[in-house]
Formats: structure tokens, sequence, C-alpha cells
């Protein structure tokens, strides 16, 4: 299988399926069990499709990458997904989980020589954290050290030029490609 079906399962089967299933969970249409046997079944094609995508090709080195979902947001179908689109395309990535506390963010852009800080948030209600974030890498003199990227189901590219934020990608594969462009 060649890597632009792959990339067409992910991002065109898979993670459609996922956005379905979450506006679907937040019109009271699916309940929680529904969300976690989705977000499972995502998690196991991935097992299959993850080493797919990589290959056994050799891959430049281009940049290290922080990543997490917002504080309040435990969702992580996404974020995994553009981790896995930007290893592939040569980035070190640090994944810093779910509901993550700005301070992590501050924290890793002080310990590692980051060029990127992506937030990653699926919930609508979550999306108001992400200026907190920013405000604390600003409050530590750091925001001119990286570039920071939003994404996520609600996220738009009106909220990214609302805060300043450089990169916004609607999917995994967008979100690696516009890495490769900041670096």
């Amino acid at each position: 299988m060649n890597r632009a079906a792959i990339h067409d399962i992910v991002n065109k089967a898979l993670s459609a399926a996922m956005i379905e299933v979450g506006d679907r969970f937040g019109a009271g249409e699916l309940y929680m069990p529904d969300m976690l046997l989705s977000a499972k079944a995502m998690k196991e094609a991935m097992k299959v499709l993850k080493p797919l995508i990589k290959g056994d090709n050799k891959i430049i080195e281009r940049g290290t990458v922080v990543i997490g979902t917002v504080k309040g947001d435990l969702h992580d179908i996404g974020k995994n997904l553009v981790i896995t689109m930007a290893e592939d395309q040569g980035f070190k990535v640090i994944d810093l989980g779910i509901d993550t506390d700005y301070l992590k963010f501050v924290d890793a852009i002080k310990k590692y020589n980051l060029q990127i800080v992506a937030f990653s948030g699926l919930l609508t209600t979550t999306l108001a954290n992400i200026p907190d974030h920013i405000k604390a890498i600003e409050y530590e003199g750091l925001r001119n050290k990286v570039v920071l990227v939003v994404g996520g189901a609600p996220v738009t590219g009106d909220f990214a030029d609302r805060y300043g934020i450089e990169i916004y990608a609607d999917d995994a594969a967008t979100a690696a490609k516009e890495f490769i462009k900041a670096v």
C-alpha cells in the first residue's frame, strides 16, 4: 500500500469518522461508551497503519515539536495522529499528553530546543484555556522562541489569528506539512 493511500485512510476515513462521532456525541446522539469504543477502534487501526506510514526510509531530522491536549481536554486521537505524521516528516516529538497544564508547556520549552509548540483541543469549552497557555509562554519570555500551532475539531483559522497563533491545521497531515514550512 502506498503512503498516499495510507494518509487517505487516516484523514478521509478514520479522522472523518472520529469527527462525526464527536459531533454526534456533542449533539447528544451518542454516549460516552460510543466515544470510547470509537477511540479504541481508531487506536487499533493506527497500530496497524503507523508502521506503514513510517516505512523503512531514512528521514532527515527537521526539528523538535512539543504537543499536548490543552488543560481540561482528555481527548488524544487527533494529537496522536499529528505525532505520527510529524514523526513521519522527520520531527522529534515530545508528547505532553492530555489535560496539559500551561506550566508543562513552559517547562518543555525551557528544557528542550524546540521550534514548535502545538496545542490540541477537541472540546469547544477547552479552547478558552489556550489564551492562558499563550500568556504563560509570553510571561516567561519564551514566545518569540517558538512557533505556535493549534488544531482540533472546534478550532478555526479565525481563532488562531485572534490569538497570534502562527499555524492552524484542520487535520494531522496538514499540521505536519505546516511544521516543515515553519522550520
